[in-house]
């Protein structure tokens, strides 16, 4: 084991695991995204917050900063989310539509393909040939395995591109809203400051430890991770804010 990486273990049926499909479900693609949108949303408003506040300027100021943050990084994750899934899946298709036509073309080439894909698997003898025989006598499987083996890429686009954009523009959106919260609220700045903190810190805990159904790393460690990066972005724009102001 390489020095400095976190070791990841997956349960067994020793330490009390069942087996389920959950974490291989296609909604998993689009909790990601949910899970990342709103990180990415707490911590973004939650450092431009706290440089604001390191300013020593009116709760009002805070307030506009956070929520001009909050609308312009909703727009921009949601069209960049919009862009990589629309991206990655016409990537996907042409690659497709090229195996196919492959296929049609050179049968014979492609053929010797699927059999090195599958010596390469330990085939060997009548068994490989087996093999190459079945995944060759349906074109649909055919393409599907090179999609898979050749190429490593997904049969099919996961996700819709406006869904996409629009989990990660939510989740961003709500993410970024934890930190502005307290500064709409009729409180002096001296105690909006540290409910925003506290509010934040919270949901980024919360955030890191969803993180953990598709990483499945232990919840603790991640949600303290998460807040732990959260927290060193506040300081340092708090401190960029104070020096900024000559505070």
């Amino acid at each position: 084991m390489a020095l400095g990486l976190p070791s990841f273990r997956i349960p067994t049926k020793d330490d009390g695991a069942t087996h389920t499909e959950a974490g291989h479900i296609p909604g998993g693609r689009s909790l990601r995204d949910l899970v990342f949108g709103a990180n990415d949303g707490l911590v973004a408003a939650f450092a431009v917050v706290s440089g604001v506040h390191g300013a020593a300027v009116s709760a009002r100021l805070v307030l506009l900063a956070g929520l001009a943050e909050l609308i312009g990084g909703t727009i921009a994750m949601g069209l960049g989310a919009f862009l990589a899934a629309k991206s990655e899946r016409e990537f996907i298709l042409s690659e497709r539509a090229r195996e196919e036509r492959e296929i049609e073309e050179f049968p014979d080439e492609e053929r010797k393909e699927v059999r090195l894909i599958f010596q390469r698997k330990g085939f060997r003898g009548p068994a490989l040939e087996q093999m190459v025989d079945h995944v060759t006598a349906d074109p649909v499987f055919w393409v599907d395995t090179m999609m898979t083996d050749e190429l490593g890429l997904a049969i099919a686009p996961a996700v819709t591109p406006f869904r996409s954009g629009i989990v990660v523009a939510v989740a961003y959106a709500l993410g970024a809203a934890f930190p502005v919260l307290p500064y709409a609220m009729p409180l002096p700045i001296s105690t909006a400051f540290p409910l925003s903190i506290a509010l934040t810190l919270a949901a980024l805990f919360g955030a890191g430890a969803a993180k953990t159904t598709m990483t499945g790393r232990p919840w603790l460690r991640s949600g303290l991770e998460t807040a732990l990066i959260g927290a060193l972005a506040a300081c340092a724009t708090f401190f960029a804010g104070r020096l900024i102001a000559g505070g």
